[in-house]
């Protein structure tokens, strides 16, 4: 079976520069592909064109091992940090609370868990090593483990349109993606089905057991047939030609892609096909539908320079397009907005009783300009649209300050801007057509990645600077929002400073899902990597455990260091330190599972974290 909903992610999902004069036509009534010559037509007229993906992938994983405990009570356990709650988000590992599953590479480890907590590798297989790419993420439900992964093929065309009969003939090298996706039984590691979609993979997310993958199929003119193609198991599924939409008047150089996999209607596939442009933004996904932000640069003016017309003038302009799912989590055309500037992440956007709300930043220096929208969905003539409600441009941030980081909390949202100083603002948005800034907050440095915490509190995690603005640190804060017109910084920061000529890095700064967050205990893990240049360079990796208590004068204090660096062992028998570089961490009951692409340390969290046992992984 499969539906066509349209996507228009990529039309707007690029950055481009328009064409003199295009300005902001407003298109909505969608068209569809009739037949090769037609296809090849709108790639022709395109401007430019891009070669299409990657490598591509072949069939993997062979033994399979029995669970003998599969029916075992699921322990109390951690989940994934995500955005929104019921929306799961693919990470490279999870637990379901009785086994630990982590992508090391392009390795699938599964290690169960006793009841004591002990730890057994029950499955440990990787792909070829020829085979280029790697595991991205996966997905567990009651029942099924799904992994997803990007492996690339690379195949070569004759140059210029000639022929391979040509003598002289030149070749280069295309490179195919494929986005994979395996299937298998949770309890028995038996693989049910395996799919394979041409593109690259731009976001993922599971909503109940339905897995939907969005992704990019890259035409380009030279080529036979540009249409994406799939593969489920051996069956190669080419779809036809009116199964593809576009818009008139926009680019159309790549296909978007929304592949639902019905995880539980013996994993059948779904797939939806829009012709567009070349790249896309951000990403948000609510349990009621699908968005997807763009911006690209516009003409706003011209000027003529010995009677030809010059460029004179830019504008950055976004747009944001809809779905909507049904009743049986298919996906429908919601709808599409304008916005000015771009969108910095995912957690500038959010949907909440009804009215769809993002944060913009615009410009640099002077020019600079912060912007929160509120949209709504309308339907004319049956064709649904999104609809400004209300825009706030003033108050978000001072001169020359920009958007660094978002968090929507129902009615409340936090933004924090900065240029030399980290303004902290609570927004109300409980009247969605009147945004309100209610209060504000000034402390040095700013923060990437904002969290609600308890009592009315807010953890960032982030950046500290000196006084003209130069990043000297991470820096952890936590504020207090229960009084929204007086926002108050509890106690103070925890900074980690970077020692002489060093730095420090976190991939927390940028990816919540390398966060732990753990409420019952009162902590948030995080790696974080550092290296210093003296006599020597000297690199650490550390897993740091942050203990929260709101009752201290530094609520923010390091609780546990945990390190799998020493676990390097004697040069030559591991190629890269690296790969001792903490990734993740879980817990399951009163325990922590630290996870390296190296090895698995278990820790005991009542008695100061301290280690219990671990186990290292074939280093093969």
């Amino acid at each position: 079976m499969k539906r066509l909903f349209v996507i228009i992610a990529s039309i707007i999902l690029a950055l481009t520069l328009s064409a003199c004069g295009r300005g902001t036509e407003d298109v909505t009534t969608l068209s569809r592909v009739r037949d090769a010559s037609h296809l090849r037509a709108l790639l022709n007229e395109s401007e430019g064109w891009s070669t299409d993906g990657f490598f591509a992938v072949r069939d993997g994983l062979a033994e399979v091992h029995e669970d003998d405990d599969a029916s075992r009570d699921t322990r109390e356990h951690s989940d994934t940090n995500v955005q929104v709650d019921g929306v799961d988000e693919g990470d490279i590992v999870k637990t379901d609370g009785n086994r630990i599953y982590a992508l090391r590479f392009n390795a699938l480890t599964v290690i169960d868990i006793d009841q004591d907590g002990s730890m057994t590798i029950v499955f440990d297989e990787a792909r070829d090593d020829d085979v280029w790419g790697h595991y991205r993420e996966l997905y567990i439900t009651d029942t099924k483990l799904v992994v997803v992964g990007v492996f690339y093929d690379v195949t070569h065309m004759p140059y210029g349109g000639r022929s391979e009969d040509d003598a002289d003939v030149y070749y280069f090298p295309v490179y195919h993606t494929m986005t994979t996706v395996d299937v298998y039984d949770k309890h028995t590691m038996e693989l049910e089905d395996a799919f394979q979609m041409s593109g690259h993979l731009m976001g993922s997310r599971l909503i109940g057991d339905n897995l939907y993958l969005i992704g990019s199929h890259d035409a380009y003119r030279d080529q036979d047939d540009p249409r994406p193609y799939f593969y489920v198991n051996d069956s190669r599924i080419m779809p036809d030609y009116s199964d593809i939409t576009y818009l008139p008047h926009v680019p159309t150089r790549s296909f978007t892609v929304i592949s639902t996999i019905r995880l539980a209607d013996d994993n059948e596939l779904e797939y939806d096909i829009f012709l567009g442009a070349t790249a896309w933004g951000q990403l948000y996904v609510s349990e009621e539908g699908i968005y997807l932000a763009s911006t690209r640069y516009e003409v706003v003016s011209t000027r003529r320079i010995n009677d030809t017309a010059v460029s004179d003038s830019f504008e950055m302009r976004g747009t944001i397009v809809s779905y909507v799912f049904d009743e049986n989590g298919s996906v429908e055309y919601g709808g599409a907005g304008d916005f000015k500037g771009f969108v910095i992440n995912q957690f500038a956007m959010d949907e909440h009783d009804g009215y769809f709300r993002l944060v913009t930043r615009d410009g640099w220096g002077e020019s600079a300009i912060n912007r929160l929208y509120v949209f709504e969905r309308v339907y004319e003539d049956g064709e649904p649209r999104l609809e400004q409600r209300a825009l706030l441009d003033e108050g978000i941030g001072k001169p020359e300050e920009t958007v660094r980081s978002v968090r929507f909390d129902g009615d409340i949202v936090t933004v924090v801007t900065f240029e030399e100083i980290d303004p902290f603002y609570v927004i109300d948005l409980s009247d969605p057509l009147n945004p309100t800034i209610l209060g504000e907050l000034e402390m040095p440095g700013f923060s990437t990645y904002q969290h609600p915490w308890k009592n009315d509190t807010v953890i960032g995690v982030g950046y500290e600077t000196n006084e003209n603005g130069w990043v000297i640190g991470l820096k952890l804060s936590l504020i207090d929002i229960s009084d929204y017109e007086n926002p108050v910084e509890i106690g103070e920061p925890l900074v980690l400073l970077n020692e002489t000529q060093g730095w420090q890095y976190g991939e927390a700064l940028h990816n919540h899902k390398a966060i732990l967050v753990s409420e019952a205990f009162d902590f948030i893990a995080f790696a974080i990597s550092r290296a210093t240049w003296g006599e020597t360079y000297e690199y650490h990796s550390d897993y740091l455990v942050f203990d929260i208590d709101l009752e201290r004068d530094q609520p923010i204090q390091i609780a546990a260091s945990i390190s799998h660096m020493e676990r390097f062992g004697e040069e030559g028998e591991w190629p890269w330190p690296y790969t001792f570089n903490v990734n993740r961490a879980v817990t399951i009951n009163n325990q922590l599972y630290v996870i390296s692409n190296g090895a698995i340390t278990r820790h005991d969290i009542n008695d100061d974290f301290s280690e219990i046992d671990h186990i290292e992984f074939d280093k093969d």
